[in-house]
């Protein structure tokens, strides 16, 4: 009798191991995508924020710093990261692990922002002026490019290093023109009662970009392609919708981010809705290859890389 209760206990412990041992390795697709922001939640976001409401199992995370959501997926922290184009070239160039499958933006959103009542009507007013940035290497080198494209050295113009008081630097009066957003440091200015005088860096010899990719691990992309062309179907859908019925698309959003239904995002809202990549397209080659050679040259990245190693179209819908 001991011998049989104690064969029955051993059973009980096996199947208990069992057990514990299947949900330790369960198959990764039960489990949602980790699915990192390029920085905290804003209109640029809205597809995702609709997919969600319409059934998209993800878990969202928000990044402390906007340079880590790249660091975040190469080390599979994150599933998938939503990042610019640019920092994705440069954390492959410093070797990161990482594939773009898709674009939530696929244009660019920078340029040089000044105000009318500083009498800069072009490019070539900055002049002589003070340019506020926040990130550099990058910022001063694309700000370099703008304004050689339109005449006025580098010498001619002061760089200077607000930190992410680039905004308030502006009003202030402290700098003539910042690095901004065409869809939200403009109407910021608005609000403001000021005049926004938007240079786009597309404009001044700046390579067009995929402003938010999104990017995987080549491991995870590997093990887990259904559910990214879930993901990535279900963005394109949703980004679909947002064009479509736009007011309902920011209400979503808003639902799930009750402090950001103010004025200064409905409208960011309204700006951003052309911007977002139909399909989730990113696969135009040129569009690679001449960002990279751009970057390149600037000595932003350390070496050129083969495009079908940044990024696939294999996941993209209809593929």
């Amino acid at each position: 009798m001991r011998t049989r209760r104690w064969l029955a206990a051993a059973f009980v412990a096996v199947c208990i191991a069992l057990m514990l041992i299947g949900l330790l390795h369960a198959p990764e697709g039960e489990a949602p995508l980790r699915v990192s922001l390029d920085f905290f939640p804003n209109p640029n976001h809205v597809p995702l924020y609709v997919a969600i409401a319409r059934g998209l199992d993800v878990d969202v995370i928000v990044p402390a710093n906007p340079s880590d959501p790249v660091k975040l997926a190469a080390a599979r922290t994150v599933d998938v990261a939503l990042t610019p184009q640019i920092n994705h070239l440069i954390a492959r160039s410093e070797g990161l692990p990482l594939v773009a499958i898709g674009a939530l933006i696929d244009r660019n959103l920078g340029g040089l922002l000044a105000t009318g009542e500083a009498e800069i009507d072009g490019i070539g007013d900055l002049a002589g002026r003070r340019i506020g940035y926040s990130l550099a290497p990058l910022e001063p080198i694309l700000w370099e490019t703008m304004l050689a494209c339109a005449g006025v050295p580098i010498e001619e113009v002061e760089l200077v290093n607000v930190g992410y008081a680039t905004m308030a630097s502006l009003l202030a009066g402290s700098v003539d023109a910042i690095g901004a957003f065409r869809n939200f440091e403009t109407i910021q200015v608005e609000l403001q009662g000021r005049t926004p005088v938007f240079f786009a860096q597309e404009d001044f010899c700046v390579p067009p970009t995929y402003d938010i990719v999104l990017v995987a691990h080549p491991d995870l992309i590997a093990e887990r392609g259904d559910d990214l062309r879930q993901l990535l179907a279900a963005l394109a859908r949703s980004i679909d919708e947002t064009k479509a019925d736009p007011e309902a698309a920011f209400e979503t959003f808003v639902a799930a981010n009750p402090d950001l239904g103010d004025r200064l995002n409905r409208r960011a809202s309204d700006l951003t809705v052309p911007l977002f990549a139909a399909g989730v397209r990113h696969d135009d080659p040129n569009v690679w290859s001449e960002l990279q050679e751009y970057l390149h040259r600037e000595g932003l990245v350390t070496r050129e890389l083969a495009l079908d190693t940044l990024y696939t179209s294999a996941l993209l819908p209809n593929e």
